[in-house]
């Protein structure tokens, strides 16, 4: 029913999958740092801000870090920031976007505060020309510039330190996948007996495996566009230049691994999407907490767990000071960067009207601050490809 070839890739597949199951059992499962016992935590851990709460909790960059700074600076009095409602119309390159159109202003000299490295690294990039910056296409360059700036100020304080990637697995992993891809694809042609020189077959090859590469990042840059609440109409005007950008280099991506299947085995091609995708699969697993973050994530859950499940003081009962004005507001990036804004507003029985810093036109009941602005940062600025794909959220 199937040749040899087919049983051989088969039979490769299922090997590497074993050997990276065995990995993960018998390795990097048992260096997992579990949970400790649950305690009472009223407070978030010492020294750790809002977004590095995040990048711990997702094991990765996203643009809701860049927000926890945002929401984080506001509390402290730095900036204020302005939901104006959804976009009507960017410009003549762009087309209009269903993101909420914010603008965030500087309120004084934010040295004199009490920000963290991050948040100083992250608005002092955003605020380099203007006291006032628009979160939309026409910023592109200088929200991007800010993302990137916070991201490696992140990457550097935390990785390693909190989350070990296990590099050398990944690159176990990499030349083994590069090994076994090429060397089928040698395998196949040397049975078929295909008038092909070493030259030719070695530019197939390579532009085989290029046109993997480009089609998964593009893919997933794709696949997160789609939300619950997105339809397709939503990811046109999202994605704007970007969308057909992406879509464009899917089918670079596609071509080229049609030269393989024109040129060489229709087998092969899907033989080196499963390993890359295996890979890809492996790589996530090698993400671990060191006893260091898994320290600060027992923290971290445990405040999550608080906050939860723990109605908040009544907020009329809490003194208003020059740093936080409500309790709600005072732990409210915590609670954006927990992924729990919501539910932790709802609890507290207050919404965003309640916020100094924040202001909504047109607000009716609780409207959620981090995904909100995540959304218009996404809108705003272009592809980033910098954050790998396959990251797990907290509490491994």
């Amino acid at each position: 029913m199937f040749d040899q070839n087919v049983l051989a890739m088969f039979g490769i597949v299922a090997s590497m999958f074993v050997l990276y199951l065995l990995i993960w059992l018998f390795w990097l499962r048992l260096q997992v740092q579990p949970r400790g016992t649950p305690v009472y935590q009223e407070t978030p851990p010492d020294r750790l801000s809002p977004a590095s709460a995040r990048y711990l909790f997702k094991k990765e960059y996203d643009d809701v870090a860049f927000v926890c700074s945002i929401a984080s600076a506001g509390t402290k009095g730095y900036l204020s920031a302005k939901c104006l409602g959804k976009k009507v119309s960017v410009s003549k390159e762009y087309r209009s976007t269903s993101s909420d159109l914010w603008t965030v202003s500087r309120q004084d000299d934010y040295r004199q505060k009490d920000l963290t490295e991050d948040e100083d690294v992250a608005l002092s990039s955003l605020f380099d020309y203007e006291e006032t910056v628009e979160v939309s296409q026409y910023n592109q360059k200088l929200i991007s510039k800010s993302l990137t700036a916070h991201e490696d100020h992140l990457k550097k304080e935390l990785d390693n330190s909190f989350i070990n990637f296990h590099p050398k697995l990944r690159i176990m992993a990499t030349v083994m996948y590069l090994i076994c891809a090429s060397g089928m694809a040698w395998v196949i042609r040397e049975s078929n007996y295909m008038e092909l020189s070493f030259l030719f077959f070695s530019i197939i090859l390579i532009l085989g495996l290029v046109g993997v590469e480009i089609f998964f990042s593009f893919l997933s840059i794709g696949m997160s566009w789609f939300t619950p609440q997105s339809s397709f109409s939503d990811m046109l005007k999202f994605g704007g230049e970007d969308f057909f950008r992406t879509v464009f280099f899917i089918l670079i991506g596609t071509g080229l691994c049609s030269m393989i299947w024109i040129l060489l085995s229709p087998e092969l091609i899907f033989f080196f999407l499963i390993l890359r995708g295996l890979n890809r699969w492996f790589f996530a697993k090698t993400k671990q907490y060191t006893l260091q973050g898994r320290r600060i994530m027992d923290q971290l859950e445990d405040f999550r767990d608080y906050l939860l499940q723990r109605r908040p003081k009544d907020i009329s009962s809490v003194p208003r000071t020059s740093v936080y004005s409500t309790f709600t507001e005072k732990w409210r990036p915590y609670a954006i960067a927990l992924d729990i804004e919501q539910a932790w507003v709802e609890l507290a029985g207050n919404n965003s009207s309640t916020l100094t810093w924040f202001e909504v036109e047109h607000l009716s009941g609780v409207f959620p601050i981090g995904t909100s602005f995540s959304n218009s940062l996404k809108a705003a600025s272009p592809i980033r490809k910098g954050s790998g794909g396959g990251g797990g959220d907290g509490g491994e």
